[in-house]
C-alpha cells in the first residue's frame, strides 16, 4: 500500500507495479495482471473504492519488486472492469 496525497485529501491506495509502461491520467489500459499480489491488490480495490495507483517498476524482469525498486511517482487510477 502506498500513502499518498490528493487535492481532495488524504488516502491509502493499493500499489500496482506495472513493467514496461507508463500509464498517464485518462489513459484506458488493458492490463494483464499475473503476479499473486498484483491480483490480489486489484481484488482488494475491487471491493471498495476501485482506485490502485499505478507505478512502473524500474527493472521489468523483476517478478517481486521490493518498494525502492518502483519509481516514486504514479497515477491514481478507476478499475472499470476486471476479468479474471
Amino acid at each position: 500500500m502506498a500513502k499518498i496525497s490528493k487535492a481532495s485529501g488524504d488516502g491509502v491506495f493499493a500499489v500496482l507495479p506495472l513493467r514496461d509502461i507508463v500509464v498517464f491520467p485518462h489513459m484506458i489500459v488493458p492490463l494483464f495482471v499475473g503476479r499473486e499480489k498484483s491480483i490480489k491488490a486489484l481484488e482488494e480495490v475491487m471491493g471498495q473504492e476501485k482506485q490502485i495507483l499505478l507505478a512502473t517498476q524500474m527493472n521489468a524482469a523483476d517478478d517481486d519488486p521490493e518498494p525502492d525498486a518502483i519509481f516514486d511517482i504514479g497515477t491514481l487510477a478507476n478499475v472499470l472492469q476486471l476479468l479474471k
